[in-house]
């Protein structure tokens, strides 16, 4: 096949005896860009007040700045008659004030993960504030009520019992106290020490509180986890492991406010309403819907059917 040779012909200047100076009739080169209007600087578009549009979009129309003196009492000013710092001082504050800091960060994460209202958080500070609180005091007990000669008569009292009087005690008092600063030290060293008792007898009470405490919520996990093995479907429908997880976890798993998703439901009276009905009603309900669907399935069923069976008539 033959190239075509005339698809891009190319003539040459010469032939034409093109002739620039001719053309533009010798006028000057120059003379041509400035008689044309190429910017089009008769009519200029007005730059747009991009501090206007700024201010405007932060609440300040017209450039106006309400300003609280130190007696209280406010005034109007316009933004260009202030300084050039206190321009840059409004700026930069109010740009800062719509920046969440650090801190409201870190809250809105933990309240994010830890799935919790402001109300929880809130909650969850006091409860903390007050165990800081406790733990940061050293434990009071009735010997540091105690009036010096109570805290003698109390050792008496533990070491002899009715085997002395309670005249042959105050006699006893009234000799130790022959010697003030004897007497202070055994004061002293007795009120420790009974202290230190209580203290110890409080610890174990606590411990063995908080086993009692860890016993119960393991039998209260156990009975749930076992709960949930038996449950094979509800309403009809099958439930897997994720399924019966998720169960356990809204029951059982605590947030950083010891709060369960079940204890959180149970404080919203329309959350509590809403799962009663579903205890009174739900099965019911979602039988008797199945029980229409199937009567339509059926239903439709059998109309196909029969247009089937007369169409297969009619041929």
């Amino acid at each position: 096949m033959e190239e075509n040779q005339d698809l891009f012909q190319f003539e040459d200047p010469q032939e034409e005896n093109l002739n620039l100076e001719d053309n533009v009739d010798n006028q000057d080169i120059e003379d041509i860009y400035e008689e044309e209007d190429f910017n089009n600087t008769d009519n200029p578009e007005p730059e747009p007040d991009y501090i206007s549009r700024l201010l405007e979009a932060r609440g300040f129309k017209d450039k106006v700045i309400q300003i609280t003196d130190e007696n209280g009492e406010t005034s109007n000013v316009n933004f260009d008659d202030l300084s050039d710092q206190e321009k840059f001082d409004l700026l930069s504050d109010h740009e800062e004030s719509t920046l969440p800091s650090d801190e409201e960060l870190k809250t809105l994460n933990f309240l994010r993960t830890n799935n919790m209202t402001l109300e929880d958080f809130a909650k969850w500070q006091r409860e903390q504030g007050v165990q800081e609180y406790l733990a940061s005091q050293s434990p009071i007990t009735e010997f540091d009520e105690f009036t010096d000669d109570e805290m003698i008569a109390y050792d008496f009292i533990q070491r002899f019992g009715e085997e002395m009087s309670d005249e042959e005690i105050d006699a006893e008092i009234d000799r130790l106290k022959a010697d003030p600063d004897a007497y202070a030290k055994r004061v002293n060293l007795l009120r420790a020490s009974y202290k230190s008792e209580a203290e110890a007898q409080s610890k174990l009470y606590e411990q063995e509180e908080q086993t009692r405490n860890q016993a119960a919520e393991e039998e209260f996990k156990t009975a749930y986890i076992n709960a949930a093995g038996n449950i094979n479907y509800i309403h009809g429908m099958d439930l897997d492991n994720n399924d019966r997880q998720e169960l356990l976890d809204f029951v059982l798993t605590k947030d950083a406010a010891n709060r369960t998703g079940l204890s959180k439901a149970l404080d919203n009276p329309e959350s509590v309403l809403k799962m009663a009905w579903y205890l009174l009603h739900g099965e019911e309900t979602y039988d008797n819907t199945v029980d229409y669907f199937k009567k339509e399935i059926a239903k439709r069923s059998k109309e196909n059917n029969t247009r089937v069976i007369n169409r297969a008539r009619q041929t």
